[in-house]
């Protein structure tokens, strides 16, 4: 027999085994729809992530024994879970608005004309310094309007080196470090380069969405630890080691926190970190807020972290939301296969806004400026709060949320969330869009004072 022949042969059965694993496929999909129906049945909860648990360890266990990379193995049983969700119809049982679906929900209305008391936004009315609009005025009329190195301009690099330096005495090769349009790209980038299809990460909640909702966009698996107003919305390391399966490979941290404004002591950061090196997961910190901490904020900088990546963003510190720029800190390998992603999606920053940043890390005196505004809102917004019987909740420690909590154990703060909208012209977002808080809701204090207040006061005449 020719060699054609074996290799056509080979191609034969091939596809006859692909064949066979549609043919599984289809049977293991009719079983889901047995198990689902035998749930209705017996009033059991959809989604059962223990169930999911023994599965993992089932197929590392397979790819162990037959000699199939575990990535792979992962990568299946990803895409048949999903599948399974497919066809049993799976839908989450609780009504999901995210902050950016309720902020798009009340621009359509401001459109209208209609004016509203906004406590949603994740963003401060603080201005720029203005020698970050000098800077970023001269440097588009000086015509630096060109694509730059994907890392970015050296200039800029060397200016975050120098901040890390000063901020948390870090030194930072220019191969550790990269500039992002944003920190939520910084985030994606993050995850993406941590956590691949079929894996899994740690999401302390509540927390913003973009985490679990990158993680689920790349076909991971989301592994999220609940804490409670009780405990002053901080994990325990013990909740988090419970957490860690087979296939984890990260732990997000985001402190000061959204929505809580919480921040872990130095010991508990410290606890959690050395758990992640015991079990080689990346600890990737998101530390946008840093800078609006009433008390000290640890930073995996300096940490003690064998895996991190540390994203950061110029948008509160600065008051710079609509430049889009932030920079990552991680190992020149993480750092190379981000360059890799980035120059492929965005090629860079715009150039003008990089020579504006380069100015925003000499601006001392405006962070100071922030950071003070920021703590006379949190304690004018929990004044306020302390005269409203119906609700309670924890001061934040930093960050510019407060994170309220309905002491009426059947509250609804999606339906609470549209009647304040409809009936007082006052917006803030469901605490459903954090994690499972369907008693809570997000107040953010990047509005004025009197917005605030006024805001806050409404909020208890419709809960008198």
């Amino acid at each position: 027999m020719s060699s054609d022949q074996d290799i056509a042969g080979l191609r034969q059965e091939v596809a006859d085994v692909t064949k066979e694993i549609i043919d599984l496929i289809s049977t293991r999909n009719e079983l889901a729809k047995k198990i689902a129906a035998a749930k209705v049945r017996g009033a059991l909860p959809a989604e059962d992530p223990r169930v999911e648990d023994a599965l993992v360890r089932v197929v590392v266990r397979e790819c162990e024994e037959k000699g199939v990379s575990k990535e792979v193995g992962l990568k299946v049983l990803s895409t048949l879970l999903a599948e399974s969700k497919r066809v049993q119809g799976f839908k989450s049982k609780q009504q999901l608005i995210t902050p950016m679906m309720m902020s798009a929900k009340a621009q359509q209305i401001e459109a209208t004309g209609r004016q509203l008391l906004r406590l949603d936004v994740g963003e401060p009315n603080f201005h720029p310094p203005k020698a970050v609009l000098d800077a970023t005025s001269e440097a588009l009329y000086g015509f630096k309007t060109h694509y730059t190195g994907t890392r970015g301009i050296p200039a800029l690099v060397s200016a975050v080196r120098g901040y890390l330096q000063r901020k948390h005495s870090f030194t930072a090769k220019d191969t550790e470090l990269i500039v992002n349009p944003g920190g939520r790209f910084g985030v994606y980038l993050a995850l993406s380069t941590t956590v691949a299809e079929g894996e899994s990460a740690i999401v302390i909640e509540p927390n913003w969405p973009a985490y679990k909702e990158g993680l689920q966009y790349i076909g991971a698996r989301p592994i999220s630890v609940h804490t409670t107003l009780e405990e002053g919305w901080l994990p325990s390391a013990e909740a988090i080691h419970d957490a860690i399966r087979p296939n984890t490979k990260a732990i997000v941290l985001s402190y000061p926190a959204n929505p809580t404004g919480a921040i872990l002591s130095p010991p508990k950061f410290k606890e959690i970190v050395d758990l992640a090196n015991d079990h080689r997961l990346t600890v990737i910190s998101d530390e946008i807020y840093t800078d609006y901490a009433n008390k000290p904020c640890p930073s995996i900088l300096s940490s003690g972290a064998e895996k991190f990546i540390l994203t950061a963003s110029f948008s509160k510190t600065w008051a710079m939301t609509g430049f889009r720029v932030g920079y990552t800190v991680s190992s020149e390998e993480t750092i190379s296969k981000m360059m890799k992603i980035q120059s492929l999606l965005l090629t860079s920053v715009p150039e003008f806004i990089q020579y504006g940043a380069i100015k925003a890390l000499e601006s001392d005196s405006e962070v100071v400026r922030n950071s003070e505004a920021m703590i006379v809102r949190i304690n004018e917004a929990c004044s306020e709060l302390d005269a409203i019987s119906a609700l309670e909740y924890v001061k934040p420690d930093g960050a510019m949320y407060v994170f309220p909590q309905a002491k009426k154990t059947d509250f609804d703060c999606v339906s609470f969330t549209m009647k304040l909208l409809e009936e007082k012209g006052v917006t803030v977002s469901p605490g459903t869009g954090f994690g499972d808080y369907p008693r809570a809701f997000r107040i953010s204090l990047g509005g004025s004072d009197d917005t605030i207040v006024q805001g806050i006061r409404k909020i208890g005449e419709l809960l008198a």
